[in-house]
């Protein structure tokens, strides 16, 4: 009954003229600011959305006439045209006949959306459909005719009024929405007075989730892209409104970008790490290009327990971390490296699609570059679901010596379960271009003696394998003909089909070398990748 009520108050607030004059007679009319986001849409998305067709995650969907009733989409492709973040892609193809596509589909949203839907009314989804509207205002709305202006202004003022209701109620705040509502009290004057409250969350938003160190608090690099996206936004838009800018969100930018330049991987893409989303080249590019950010990283450094040796233009990666309890990954101790610009090493990435079979298993140990026991995660991982039981705890450090480093590193995942630590300690000659490496599993009690150990190196898609006959070796040949191999003390290695979802949300094939055998006390996996001369 409480939410047929709900729904009902929803569709007369946005439909009914009588209900508004007598009940909800404060929205606004005009838009007093004409805000420009600091990033553009892509031209060949948007043509091709202007033949009818929406593409997101791998699903195509036809923009027939009755999109806004009904269709057959996904919930996330449907998030996506609520969502309004198309409307960029469009404006870059900048021709009338893609502003009126714009406006005619504005008001048939408008017109025939299903108020009750709760999907539309979703905090993400609002949040980016007031920021994708607002922040495109100069391209589709200024040269509009002024019943479609007032129509249109008086709607979003109402969604934001809806989203400030969201944000009241929560304890836990996404940037975007707060990046949106900070947006709304500069476009609407009924909700300038809440311009205050939003920065008081703002703040609070970012020391909450970014650590001392510049990270996000999902230890997240692509994440972490997204949420400094944002923080760029609100800085513009405080910078074009005349408003002062709180120092600690300079502070928190300038370590951010210190943490972004962390994760560029040799090809210019972020490692993978925990969750994950596929982030082009040009997109950093753009990023680092707007705020001319100079700093340069030393040959190693850490940023929350992630360890990155670079020189010689061989560069490598390891998550020598506690997993967050909150999207947990079971990638403990793995890591990606690269010479060049080729990527060599790697993890596999996240799925694309709200699935718990593909979650459960890009999220395992098995989809990352370490060891695991009897195919048993590290970490618990839990579908929607914060993890409360079991998390790998950690302990690292790091010696550097000239030309040579050393990381070294275990984590408890497996002593609740087996009564083991695993340890590893990698070597890295930045010289001679050697990565040195060897896992371990330290017994701290009596344990089973029937225990199996998983080693596997995920294998970037364009380089091909071949494995020798002693099974001791493998060589790799990149895609720019230059040659590494891997040497193994265990004469058992394995080349194993896999899939990789690490670039332009497709799914790839690779493969990975993979050492399996029983778990010996006291033994030493040792391993080695070189350049072949």
């Amino acid at each position: 009954m409480i939410k047929l009520i709900k729904n009902i108050k929803l569709s007369l607030f946005f439909k009914s003229r009588v209900y508004n004059f007598f009940v909800n007679n404060n929205a606004e009319k005009k838009i007093i600011f004409n805000p420009e986001s600091l990033w553009r849409g892509n031209k060949i998305n948007g043509l091709r959305i202007l033949e009818g067709f929406l593409s997101y995650q791998n699903e195509t969907l036809n923009l027939d006439k009755n999109i806004w009733k009904k269709n057959h989409g996904s919930s996330s492709w449907n998030n996506h045209l609520h969502g309004f973040m198309w409307i960029k892609d469009i404006r870059a193809v900048g021709t009338n006949n893609a502003r009126i596509f714009v406006r005619r589909n504005l008001l048939a949203w408008i017109d025939e959306v299903n108020y009750s839907n709760e999907q539309i009314w979703k905090e993400d989804v609002i949040a980016k459909r007031i920021f994708y509207l607002l922040t495109n205002l100069s391209f589709f709305f200024e040269t509009a005719d002024e019943n479609f202006q007032k129509i249109f202004s008086e709607h979003l003022n109402k969604q934001s009024m809806i989203l400030y209701k969201i944000i009241k109620k929560k304890e836990k705040i996404n940037i975007f929405s707060l990046k949106s509502m900070i947006l709304s009290t500069f476009c609407f004057d009924n909700l300038s007075s809440l311009y205050s409250f939003s920065i008081k969350l703002l703040l609070k938003t970012v020391k909450e989730d970014i650590s001392d160190d510049g990270l996000h608090r999902l230890r997240s690099p692509s994440q972490h892209f997204f949420f400094l996206c944002s923080l760029l936004d609100i800085k513009n838009f405080l910078g074009n409104m005349n408003r002062e800018i709180p120092e600690e969100i300079n502070q928190k930018i300038d370590q951010m970008l210190s943490a972004l330049k962390f994760f560029r991987i040799g090809n210019g893409q972020l490692a993978i790490f925990n969750t994950y989303d596929t982030i082009n080249i040009n997109q950093i590019d753009n990023l680092l290009k707007k705020v001319d950010h100079k700093y340069r990283l030393p040959k190693i450094t850490s940023c929350s327990d992630f360890y990155r040796a670079s020189k010689n233009k061989l560069t490598l990666i390891m998550d020598c971390g506690t997993p967050t309890k909150e999207k947990t990954h079971a990638g403990t101790l793995s890591f990606e490296f690269s010479h060049l610009s080729e990527k060599i090493v790697v993890n596999c990435g996240s799925p694309f699609v709200n699935n718990k079979n593909w979650h459960d298993a890009m999220r395992s140990t098995a989809a990352h570059s370490t060891l695991n026991i009897n195919e048993i995660n590290s970490s618990d991982i839990f579908f929607e679901k914060d993890t409360t039981t079991r998390i790998a705890k950690t302990h690292s450090s790091q010696f550097n010596d000239n030309d040579n480093i050393c990381i070294d590193s275990y984590h408890t995942g497996y002593r609740s379960l087996f009564g083991l630590l695993h340890r590893r300690l990698i070597h890295i000659d930045q010289k001679k271009l050697i990565v040195r490496g060897e896992d371990s599993l330290i017994y701290e009690k009596k344990s089973s003696n029937n225990l199996k150990y998983f080693l596997r190196f995920h294998i970037h898609p364009s380089i091909k394998l071949n494995v020798t006959t002693s099974k001791k070796k493998v060589v790799l040949k990149l895609k720019n003909n230059v040659g590494w191999e891997f040497i193994c003390s265990e004469p058992n290695i394995k080349i194993e089909d896999g899939i990789y979802l690490g670039e332009n949300k497709i799914v790839q094939p690779n493969q990975h070398i993979l050492i399996s055998d029983f778990v010996v006390k006291d033994q030493k996996i040792k391993w080695l990748f070189r350049l072949i001369n």
